[in-house]
């Protein structure tokens, strides 16, 4: 009798090694099988096959359940194998982690409900309400869309869907409309001498496979220089994915690709719903799509024929995935267009560091756009300084940003002002006693949000009822509210300039991307006269009314003990003030600040990008950081205090590194508890090229931690929280 074939099936779960199953025929490596494990039926990745693959008894193995997705094989490319395998290798996750990035058990098991799909009807006369806007917006983007994916990127209810085919807004139908497979690439644009010059520079890096920063000032129009290279990789019949930091974006930036390649743009991220998912996971793996849009974890669809990455806005903290696997989808994007031999595309008017240095370097080319598409000029950048500046009444604003605001609405422009500090108040302490009104789950304030009559923890999402009283006193009635948050900035614009129109753009405030792009709409329509803004407005927005940008609280993080915290003040300030004067000619930003004479501030007021990045480079060489040096963060967490003290000293006193690699901590982290954990921090700091993930697997091999305790590994840590 023929044996079986023997087949070592990765699943996607929490462990590192695959499992070994038999099949009556041999199957390639990355086809997808479905088979039986600890009680359950899961969907798992041919990873390895023959005899060589275990050595228990034949006739204890499971044969698969199923070789085949409906009526055919279905396998994951190669190259996306590799790449798994070396995001597993690198970040020190889970194999299984990472094969889970990339599909889930429902795209392989269609579900037979009935959808519904809705069209927009140009011709309706009824009253549009704001949420009906949202709806609008959406289909204004798509065309055509499915029930339950309006509502989960919109936030709306079946009621207000109903009320609008009442209303004869909407359009019924069972079945999607289907759109043209011809991707349209005939361009019509007028690049400028320099734009044309920075595109020699990326055909060059195609040609050489290379990494190529556009790096060019905010309104230079760089989203149309690496468009016009997706064009020219798209003609050659090969896929493009356009990654995006923030999914809160993506309408917006739909609108512009989707006029450029009309209906064959697909969008990646988490408001699809499962269904649409499933779908163009499928599209993808068959070429049916060949553009896509995606947030970080686009990175791991199962594209056939990938011809070209673009990571816009490369800075941004976004791509780093905290929770879970652990992964910089920056840095991933660019070492999957190395195993594939491609160009990878970086943008950015404010790169980080780690990218400068590798320009530095001449590891990267660099495409640079120093002027603004529009011809208009940088806005005039200035400081008041809040230690002199005369203060309204009762108020803790300038006058003179006050009467800035003022001169501005009577121009019929719009202004903007930024603080970065979600809710009404960041702290609130008793009256009575003075205790701080605390998260229970962390070592944490709890936020007031107004809005919401909530107070909310921004680390765990904990949330509980504005009406509370002190832990320790008890009592009810002596809350009180210390700090500035965007919210308590909104109700004093409110009094102070009651006539003036206003918008707080905020992820409290605008949830998904539909209501993102209903409150842009207002804005360029020149409905709103004040937009008051944390870090969400800083993401690429282009509002042509917009003259004037005061910051508030600038300081905040100038002076906080983290390698990175110049880097980010510098780039969310660049990016904030870079939001005014895009298209008008004169704009001004002006910052509020208790140290205008900080260098930072300085560099950024003088426009002296390239001074900036030296000195940063400067400091992080002499004192032994990324991009010069290996930097992993260890989170070592548990419930019980005692025991993780006990656990984290015999960790620090084992130190088996080499003398080039140290061993720092173990202290208390900044949040020393998160969701009931207490957690304490390691780093280990080793030489640039040094293969630091051996030596910290060797390390922690080398104790049997009990199962009381967590293990966090976060290589090349962007946070140190």
């Amino acid at each position: 009798m023929k044996h079986p074939h023997l087949l070592s099936v990765l699943l996607p779960i929490n462990i590192n090694y695959p499992f070994t199953y038999s099949c009556s025929e041999a199957l390639e490596i990355g086809t997808i099988v479905k088979v039986s494990f600890r009680n359950r039926e899961l969907y798992g990745v041919v990873w390895t096959q023959g005899e060589h693959v275990t050595n228990f008894d034949r006739e204890k193995i499971k044969p698969i359940i199923t070789k085949k997705i409906g009526d055919d094989y279905i396998s994951l490319p190669a190259d996306l194998l590799s790449f798994l395998n070396w995001v597993s290798t690198y970040y020190m996750v889970p194999l299984g982690l990472a094969l889970k990035a990339s599909f889930k058990k429902q795209f392989f098991e269609k579900k037979g409900k009935k959808k519904i799909y809705y069209t927009l009807n140009p011709l309706h006369t009824s009253k549009i309400t704001q949420k009906q806007e949202t709806v609008i917006e959406l289909l204004r983007v798509h065309d055509t869309l499915e029930r339950n994916r309006i509502i989960s990127i919109s936030g709306i209810s079946n009621d207000i869907i109903r009320r609008m085919i009442r209303n004869d807004i909407l359009k019924e139908s069972e079945s999607f409309v289907e759109v043209e497979e011809k991707i349209y690439l005939e361009t019509n644009i007028d690049f400028t001498t320099e734009q044309n010059y920075a595109m020699e520079k990326i055909s060059t890096s195609f040609k050489q496979q290379k990494v190529a920063l556009i790096d060019g000032i905010t309104g230079s129009g760089k989203t149309e220089l690496y468009l016009e290279a997706a064009t020219r990789i798209l003609r050659q019949g090969k896929q493009v994915l356009i990654m995006l930091p923030e999914i809160t974006l993506t309408q917006e930036f739909l609108k512009i690709f989707r006029s450029r390649f009309k209906n064959q743009v697909g969008e990646w991220h988490s408001g699809l719903s499962e269904a649409r998912r499933r779908q163009l996971w499928f599209d993808i793996l068959n070429k049916k799509i060949r553009l896509v849009v995606g947030a970080r974890s686009s990175l791991f669809l199962p594209f056939i024929d990938l011809g070209l990455i673009v990571v816009d806005e490369e800075h941004d903290p976004s791509y780093k995935q905290e929770e879970g696997m652990i992964y910089n989808a920056r840095d991933m994007a660019i070492l999957r267009a190395k195993q594939l031999k491609i160009a990878c595309i970086l943008s950015s008017a404010t790169p980080s560091v780690e990218t400068f240095e590798n320009i530095v370097s001449k590891k990267y080319s660099r495409a640079a756009l120093d002027k603004r598409f529009y011809g208009t000029k940088l806005p005039t950048i200035s400081c008041i300084d809040m230690r002199k500046a005369e203060k309204e009444t009762d108020s803790f604003l300038p006058v003179e940003l006050i009467e800035d605001l003022k001169k501005i609405k009577e121009r019929n422009e719009q202004s903007l002002i930024f603080l970065n500090r979600r809710g009404y108040s960041p702290l609130s302490i008793c009256g009575n006693c003075g205790v701080r009104v605390d998260c229970p789950d962390c070592d944490a304030w709890l936020v007031l949000h107004k809005n919401t009559l909530k107070y909310k923890c921004h680390h765990c999402g904990h949330t509980q009822k504005s009406d509370i009283k002190c832990k320790n006193c008890h009592s009810s009635d002596k809350i009180i509210q210390t700090g500035l948050g965007i919210e308590k900035i909104d109700e004093e614009l409110n009094r102070l300039l009651p006539d003036m129109s206003r918008i707080i753009f905020s992820s409290d405030y605008l949830p998904s991307s539909g209501s993102v792009s209903a409150a842009l709409r207002q804005i360029k329509e020149n409905k709103i006269d004040l937009i008051i803004g944390t870090q969400l407005i800083s993401k690429g927005h282009n509002f042509p009314s917009l003259t004037y940008v005061g910051i508030l609280d600038a300081d905040f993080g100038l002076e906080v003990t983290d390698i990175r915290a110049s880097e980010r003040t510098y780039q969310i300030l660049n990016q904030v003030s870079g939001r005014a004067g895009r298209v008008k000619q004169e704009s001004k930003v002006k910052i509020m600040t208790h140290m205008p004479d900080h260098p930072l501030l300085q560099s950024l007021k003088n426009n002296q990008k390239q001074e900036f990045y030296n000195a940063e480079l400067t400091i992080r060489n002499s004192s032994r950081m990324p991009p010069f040096a290996r930097l992993v963060a260890i989170i070592v967490s548990s419930k019980n205090k005692r025991l993780l003290n006990e656990c984290s000293q015999k960790l620090a006193l084992i130190n088996n590194f080499p003398k080039d690699v140290e061993l720092l901590g173990p202290i208390e982290a900044p949040i020393s508890r998160m969701r009931q954990y207490y957690r304490q921090r390691f780093l280990i700091r080793g030489p640039k090229n040094c293969n630091i993930q051996l030596y910290i697997k060797r390390w922690l091999d080398s104790f049997k931690l009990p199962p009381q305790i967590r293990i966090t590994i976060d290589v090349d840590p962007q946070n140190f929280l």
